[in-house]
């Protein structure tokens, strides 16, 4: 944008120099030659600028480009990291949702005054048995019951 101007500035300049230098005469010829060169210089160093602003533009463009496509990767692992978490959260929250569900199956058989007294005579009962391997103990309860609740529990 900036090279167009500055060339539609520079034929501007040199139109103007070209109706002046016509409408003078021959007298003025060295006087207008001599803006003519001016004229010439300032566009040579009008365009040298012109070309260390692109390579300068250039530069920043392409660091610019760099570090936005180094914080991409950086934005791309941050973004697979958490993901990973989450994932392994959720794995996390169904077995803390399964462990809920198992303990609300423990206070519902707990609930029924004749389901808890039988498990906490079996529990007892495995318990005695466990210390002392060699006594008999007889207990008032259906050993099938007690295995059918404890399956269920567990």
């Amino acid at each position: 944008m900036e090279i167009v101007i500055i060339v539609i500035g520079c034929a501007l300049v040199l139109g103007i120099g070209v109706l002046l230098f016509r409408q003078r005469g021959p007298s003025d010829t060295n006087r207008m030659s001599e803006n003519l060169v001016r004229l010439e210089e300032r566009l040579q160093q009008l365009n040298e600028r012109n070309s260390d602003l692109t390579k300068t533009l250039d530069t920043k463009l392409s660091e610019s480009t760099k570090m936005m496509q180094s914080q991409f990767g950086e934005s791309a692992k941050i973004v697979r990291d958490v993901t990973e978490r989450l994932t392994k959260l959720d794995e996390t929250n169904r077995q803390v949702v399964d462990f809920a569900d198992q303990l609300q199956n423990l206070q519902d058989i707990l609930k029924n005054p004749k389901q808890r007294g039988v498990l906490g005579e079996y529990y007892l009962e495995e318990t005695l048995k466990m210390f002392y391997r060699r006594i008999p103990i007889r207990c008032n309860t259906n050993l099938k019951t007690v295995r059918l609740l404890t399956q269920s529990f567990l």
